[in-house]
């Protein structure tokens, strides 16, 4: 292995870990956050539109901080958005005022857009790590989902931390809350220390000459990106429809505190982490199309099916194996975007489709939590079941748009005839 090789596999591991650690508080948020907003008195339609100010502000920062870090060097921007998070965490941990929650929302660790944050972050991260990882790029993805996967399993452990502090060292109800998000704050500030010895090869300066500002926003991977952009558009408004409430979900049905359902999104997450090995696998003998139809159209069955289910404990089960399956597909699906794009317009892309994601999910939440809010089983049960009729659509979309259209390390399955594989490269 030469030394080049050998400092892209230590880079790898430092973006693996550090992603890792930024993520972690979005597994104790994800499962905390909804139930602790109602304990102080928010109605379910404010505890969404805390939620959908996130994604708001995660759409409208994503596609300029990624045309700026594909121009200028991606580490920058990397550092940053790890460290922007540790002010919301801080703003959640002193404030209760509803404008401020607001405020921290819109910084990032709320639901899965992660607000601004994540914006300045995720589209360059997704290009660094497709430069470093060369053509073991869906491996390194399907690493990347074990590492998200482990994360949110340890977060979503943490939310018996406030129980923890008030039942055995006496703490107040608010306070153990405090210390929580604390403790988020400080793991999000070491995220960004993490990467500071990555090496980055930056792009060649270049003198702007006449007309090159029209070609800013040009991008020559159009089609495979708007037909992309519907499919994970779809995604995002089944997520903030049916799962980034999910706890609150729980919390209506059921009664259950986070703490009885910790353990569980733990679980459902830990369950995922199987699929590190899968996805490569699955993609070589069916292709990305076909393997992500297939494991998202279950994920979004099990999801729907979760309202029937008399107990919280069986509910909860459903919710497990609806993850498993959810986490094979989401890997492929942004693995198959790198491939398929310029590279040199990969962080631009992943912006793109991303901020369409976001739009979607900053608009669903607000639906979910009024719905959430309501007492009939019909009104609580709506976002689960709309949810996953939406994740089941953008599966189908998926396979009718992308089965002809293969990444390059599929092109020798479709010569060998294999299942839906007729072309490779960008349309």
């Amino acid at each position: 292995m030469s030394r080049s090789e050998t400092h892209d596999e230590r880079d790898l591991v430092l973006l693996l870990v550090s992603m890792g650690l930024n993520s972690l508080p979005w597994g104790y948020m994800l499962v905390v956050l909804p139930i602790y907003l109602a304990d102080i008195g928010y109605s379910g339609a404010l505890i969404g539109l805390v939620t959908s100010v996130s994604s708001i502000a995660n759409t409208i920062a994503l596609i300029p901080f990624a045309i700026v870090a594909d121009r200028y060097g991606r580490k920058p921007f990397v550092i940053a958005g790890f460290l922007a998070s540790t002010a919301a965490y801080l703003l959640f941990a002193f404030t209760r005022d509803l404008n401020s929650l607001l405020l921290a929302s819109g910084l990032g660790g709320v639901g899965l857009a992660g607000g601004f944050s994540s914006a300045v972050w995720t589209p360059a991260w997704t290009a660094m790590l497709a430069e470093k990882a060369h053509e073991r790029r869906t491996g390194a993805f399907a690493w990347s989902q074990g590492v998200w996967t482990v994360a949110l399993t340890v977060g979503s452990t943490m939310s018996v931390i406030p129980f923890f502090l008030r039942t055995s060292m006496n703490v107040p109800f608010g306070s153990s809350y405090e210390y929580s998000f604390l403790i988020l704050a400080g793991l999000a500030l070491v995220s960004g220390i993490i990467p500071l010895p990555v090496s980055e090869r930056l792009p060649e300066p270049r003198t702007m000459k006449e007309g090159d500002s029209r070609k800013w926003l040009r991008v020559k991977s159009h089609s495979q990106i708007a037909k992309f952009s519907i499919t994970v558009g779809l995604v995002g408004f089944a997520s903030g429809l049916g799962v980034q409430l999910l706890s609150l979900w729980f919390y209506r049905a059921y009664g259950t505190s986070e703490t009885l359902l910790g353990p569980w999104f733990a679980a459902a997450e830990a369950t995922s982490l199987v699929v590190v090995p899968l996805v490569p696998r699955l993609t070589r003998k069916f292709g990305s199309s076909l393997t992500v139809m297939l494991t998202q159209g279950i994920s979004a069955i099990l999801l729907a099916v979760m309202v029937l289910a008399p107990t919280y404990q069986l509910a909860a089960m459903l919710y497990v194996v609806r993850n498993f399956f959810m986490n094979i597909a989401w890997p492929i699906q942004q693995s198959y975007l790198m491939g398929t794009v310029e590279p040199d317009e990969r962080a631009s892309a992943s912006a793109i489709t991303y901020t369409v994601w976001s739009a979607g999910s900053s608009i669903s939440p607000l639906m979910a939590g009024y719905l959430l809010g309501g007492s009939s089983f019909t009104s609580i049960s709506a976002p689960i079941w709309g949810g996953g009729a939406v994740y089941f659509a953008s599966a189908v979309i998926f396979y009718l748009f992308f089965r002809r259209i293969s990444p390059p390390e599929e092109a020798d399955i479709a010569m060998r005839g294999g299942p839906s594989l007729a072309r490779s490269g960008v349309e």
